[in-house]
């Protein structure tokens, strides 16, 4: 006598162990968009915030420096984000 398998439980692993995989990717995205947000915010309020002459700011993610920019574009002063 033949035994027949059930592949509706091997398909529903295999889309239960895809479901976990990708609700955690989703999770450290949304973990890192909020860390960034908060180190931009950080530039922006703390650290350009203070200084008179600034007139914008650039917080570049990849090396996590903030600078804070005058009226003609220039660095007025550039410190390193935690």
């Amino acid at each position: 006598m033949r035994r027949r398998t059930n592949h509706w439980k091997t398909i529903a692993i295999i889309f239960i162990v895809l479901f976990v995989i990708e609700t955690s990717f989703i999770v450290w995205m949304f973990s890192v968009g909020i860390s960034m947000s908060n180190k931009e915010n950080e530039c922006a309020i703390n650290i350009c915030g203070d200084v008179e002459e600034s007139v914008s700011y650039f917080y570049d993610e990849y090396e996590q420096i903030c600078y804070c920019m005058d009226s003609n574009g220039e660095t007025i002063k550039q410190e390193f984000v935690k």
